[in-house]
């Protein structure tokens, strides 16, 4: 077993799931971030979302 295959088995063993999305270029941080944070605080989920262009927020569920 490589590298790669024992990394992502012990990501499985975590309760993570492997997932390829297509992001805009602008947001990869932030949702690079806010899978972090889900991934260490496994009882929150994200639930709002902010317009980049007004400020205001939006129920993004």
């Amino acid at each position: 077993m490589n590298r790669n295959k024992r990394y992502e088995e012990k990501m499985k063993q975590k309760g993570l799931k492997k997932v390829t999305l297509w992001l805009p270029v602008n947001a990869e941080i932030e949702f690079k971030q806010t899978a972090e944070f889900c991934i260490e605080n496994p009882y929150h989920v994200p639930y709002m979302a902010k317009s980049i262009k007004t400020g205001r927020f939006a129920k993004a569920v």
